[in-house]
């Protein structure tokens, strides 16, 4: 190959394409052959239907500082993911259990910055089945749920509970009754553990597996698919009690009837005077009569 052979190649490997544009090689090699698809409006990713979601996060003493303001960053950011639509509640647990701001609260103010800033982390041990039946009680239209909204409870937590008097099955048998979709979401090391992982399916609603997540640490929180998980699941709205249908008594104001009724109790009156005199004929023609 000729020097002027030598000279093209080496301009063309380069970058330089003969029409002058610049081809950069770590880009082709980098680039996705796919064309990706347009980014759907809000409302089509997530339909803004009504939903009720109670957030229950951890604030046991094996939680660390940073671990649980990484719960309060998620509690924020994940809460103005959603449609407005949408309320929010959130309950603190250890082996005590504090409710941060309801249904109503969030309605009236939904900048929870300030709330936020305020929460300090309880500490002690994990109740988390009673932590569970309390925030079943947030369901309540004292609380500002609404009938016609579906019903979810996210469950943070790093550990299996210790010390609780209940038990996991009667608390979600109470969600379940209540129409309450559970998220059973496990953070830190011990989400190897088996008794663990045991647990989280114990509280997430079924089928376990598709309502359980699992982190390996609190800074994942951030990145969560939760959100795509609620918005897809048809949730469940609490069927109402159906009242008995009203009788109409419009016609009981009608003359014609109260003529009709009062001709019928005339008419029973007068077979009432014919069956008295009969009887008074019989008893005198019986055998204690004289003719």
């Amino acid at each position: 190959m000729g020097a002027l052979g030598v000279f093209i190649v080496t301009f063309l490997f380069l970058g330089v394409t003969v029409s002058g544009d610049f081809f950069d090689l770590s880009d082709a090699l980098s680039q996705d052959t796919t064309t990706a698809s347009p980014r759907k409006p809000e409302n089509q990713e997530c339909p803004n239907v009504a939903r009720d979601i109670v957030l229950l996060i951890d604030g046991s003493s094996s939680v660390r500082y940073a671990e649980f303001h990484a719960q309060k960053l998620f509690v924020t950011l994940f809460s103005k993911t959603f449609p407005e639509n949408t309320l929010f509640s959130l309950l603190q647990f250890s082996n005590k259990i504090q409710e941060h701001f309801d249904f109503r609260t969030f309605q009236n103010d939904q900048n929870l910055n300030n709330v936020l800033e305020e929460i300090r982390q309880l500490h002690g041990s994990s109740y988390t089945a009673t932590a569970i039946k309390k925030a079943v009680e947030q369901f309540t239209p004292q609380k500002g749920a609404r009938s016609n909204a579906k019903r979810f409870l996210v469950i943070v937590t790093d550990g299996e509970k210790t010390g609780d008097p209940l038990n996991y099955a009667e608390v979600v048998q109470a969600a379940d009754r209540a129409g309450i979709t559970r998220f059973a979401v496990g953070v830190g090391p011990v989400v190897t553990s088996r008794l663990f992982q045991q647990e989280l399916h114990a509280m997430a609603s079924r089928p376990a597996m598709e309502h359980t997540l699992m982190l390996r640490q609190f800074s994942d929180l951030m990145d969560i698919q939760l959100k795509e998980k609620i918005c897809a699941s048809h949730g469940t709205v609490v069927p109402q009690p159906t009242l008995a249908p009203s009788i109409s008594c419009t016609s009981c104001s009608d003359p014609r009837v109260l003529q009709k009724l009062e001709q019928l109790v005339q008419g029973l009156d007068q077979v009432k005077s014919k069956l008295d005199q009969l009887a008074a004929k019989v008893g005198k023609c019986g055998p204690g009569s004289h003719g």
